[in-house]
């Protein structure tokens, strides 16, 4: 049987990074480019951020600029943290969810 190169497991997302800074120091603050209503996904960054953690502290990887920008990712991450989450996990994943069908609705 010849060997079959297997690809590499990517890597797990642990979430956003709390970043320190010294007291007094400039602080560089990144905006959204785009407003939500104009992404394919129509919910703010600070919940997929925040589900992306929730997801990480259970050890699903859940990339926050794919849940954004890629429906078809974004459902199935939903989707599948609503059906096997623990915690604060499914409420939020129902509440990303109504923002996808949303989305979904409005595209076509």
């Amino acid at each position: 049987m010849p060997y079959r190169h297997r690809r590499p497991q990517p890597l797990p997302s642990f979430g956003p990074r709390r970043v320190r800074c010294p007291q007094g120091s400039v602080r560089l603050v990144i905006d959204e480019l785009f407003a939500s209503e104009h992404r394919p996904v129509r919910a703010e960054l600070q919940l997929l951020e925040r589900f992306s953690a929730l997801m990480a502290a259970q050890g699903w990887p859940a990339h926050v600029s794919r849940l954004a920008y890629d429906r078809i990712y974004a459902g199935e991450r939903f989707g599948f943290a609503k059906r096997v989450g623990h915690g604060a996990l499914p409420a939020l994943a129902r509440q990303l969810l109504e923002h996808w069908q949303a989305s979904r609705q409005a595209q076509g």
